[in-house]
């Protein structure tokens, strides 16, 4: 409780008065219950976005290529324009969010692409596959951007970033989950081909998990039926206090504008992009890589359960690293070196045990800059919209650095992947250096504020809101 009231305080302010005892119970009763309720439908959610997202990589070992005649370049193609389709319809997702029920868009957006999992089964061509892939990414879009900013507004600062490091832990438990279910799926006898059976039984599990959604899910903290009119009042002085209460608050395009300008905004972007490079390597390349070792279809889906739990831990513990090393940028920076010396020994070897140890120290390590960095970017953000903008630019502009990974692991590579590790490499380094480049931009930023806490007077309520994060009390978090 202490160290609960110890956050809490230097999360509030001087500007804020001090919560009592009751309060602080107020306070843990209401994290308690969303967490249960919302927080765990949403991981859920996210897991079952890994189970559709990976049911293509898992399907491709299963005979998908052979039966659909694929050729050259068709399954990277496939795999790119689920980014594809992310990038095209991810900007404008969390203005919409805005404007729709969050508990409607959150759930409709897994229905969605269930629908499409299950569709993708009945393909023909490498064309349909490719379209089937960008209305995919199209329709999960709103997904990731959409949880993000939906956390923001249903808890404190100081307690978005190990939420967030549950919510992109649960993609690894997805990972998990995938590989011996695709290896039984396979296996199995019946009228449907082994990669068609992986794409229906993937997308109806994700399907069923979307019908709780509208009973589960609630729209904003101060309309919930399952919170108390004490914790509603509550948390509702918090968020005001940090200008994050989304119910009373339309689209502000002065805070569009202002995310559009942050360069801020687009360094966390920068390492968005380049660590989802890295990220998707196992997922989209992990049962290929292990097949090429010499394994057989089966077994290298079952081995991807390994890598995957791998992969689960590092994002698991980006919460507990990151307060351990006092600060996101601090986790960042450790955990690209780590990815690093992972590449490097894939590179280093043609020992296929060493190229298998080498995926699963990179598909540990490379996850975790991808969670710490939009858990960093939510907690530094302030306003009703300028956060939902920001978080919609990195996941849009970020989520292309897959893009590049789908087209440098090609098959005339195996088994070593030369190229597409070089790449991935290279982008991890570049990570690496715009983390502490950002780093030294916000404590530069601090300092500054701590010289001159600037001048509000003569401003209205609403030009103080539309500072946002530039509000002269607000200090950044390394």
């Amino acid at each position: 409780m202490d160290e609960q009231r110890h956050e809490t305080t230097a999360l509030l302010g001087p500007v804020h008065p001090l919560l009592s005892d009751k309060e602080h119970e107020c306070l843990s009763s209401y994290v308690r219950k969303c967490d249960r309720r919302l927080m765990f439908y949403l991981c859920m959610g996210y897991a079952t976005d890994s189970l559709n997202k990976m049911a293509l990589s898992n399907a491709k070992i299963a005979g998908l290529t052979s039966d659909l005649n694929l050729r050259g370049t068709d399954i990277n193609w496939a795999l790119g324009a689920y980014y594809v389709g992310c990038f095209v319809f991810q900007l404008p997702s969390n203005l919409i969010l805005k404007k729709v029920r969050p508990t409607y868009w959150l759930s409709g957006s897994i229905f969605c692409w269930s629908l499409v999992t299950i569709l993708t089964a009945f393909v023909t061509s490498a064309r349909q596959l490719i379209w089937c892939r960008f209305v995919f990414g199209a329709v999960q879009a709103g997904y990731l951007t959409g949880s993000i900013y939906y956390i923001s507004f249903w808890y404190p600062r100081h307690m978005v970033r190990r939420r967030m490091g549950f919510f992109f832990a649960s993609a690894g438990l997805g990972g998990i989950w995938v590989g011996p279910l695709c290896s039984v799926l396979t296996s199995m006898d019946s009228k449907w081909l082994p990669w068609q059976r992986i794409f229906v039984v993937i997308g109806a599990i994700s399907l069923l998990w979307s019908l709780l959604g509208p009973f589960v899910l609630a729209d904003y903290p101060d309309t919930a039926s399952f919170l108390s009119s004490d914790e509603q009042q509550l948390i509702l002085k918090i968020m005001e206090h940090q200008n994050t209460v989304a119910s009373t608050q339309q689209v502000r395009f002065v805070q569009v504008k202002m995310a559009l300008l942050d360069f801020k905004v687009w360094l966390w972007t920068a390492i968005d992009f380049c660590a989802n490079a890295a990220t998707q390597v196992n997922g989209m390349f992990g049962p290929s890589i292990i097949e090429s070792h010499g394994y057989s279809p089966q077994t290298a889906q079952a081995l991807t359960a390994l890598t995957n739990f791998m992969a689960f831990s590092g994002m698991a513990s980006i919460a507990y690293t990151a307060r351990i090393l006092r600060g996101s940028s601090t986790a960042i920076a450790l955990s690209n070196i780590l990815t690093i010396c992972g590449f490097l020994l894939a590179l280093c070897s043609s020992n296929p045990n060493v190229h298998i140890l080498a995926l699963f120290v990179f598909s540990f390590a490379s996850p975790q800059p991808a969670a710490h960095g939009p858990a960093w970017q939510m907690c530094n953000l302030q306003g009703n919209t300028k956060p939902a903008m920001a978080a919609a630019m990195a996941s849009a502009f970020g989520g292309l650095g897959p893009l590049a990974t789908a087209f440098v692991y090609r098959d005339e590579d195996r088994p070593q992947y030369t190229r597409g590790h070089l790449v991935c490499l290279l982008m991890t380094v570049a990570c690496f250096v715009v983390t502490l480049v950002l780093r030294r931009v916000l404590a530069k930023e601090n300092r500054r504020r701590d010289l001159d806490c600037g001048d509000l007077e003569g401003m209205s309520d609403e030009q103080v809101q539309d500072l946002a994060d530039n509000h002269p009390h607000f200090r950044y978090r390394l």
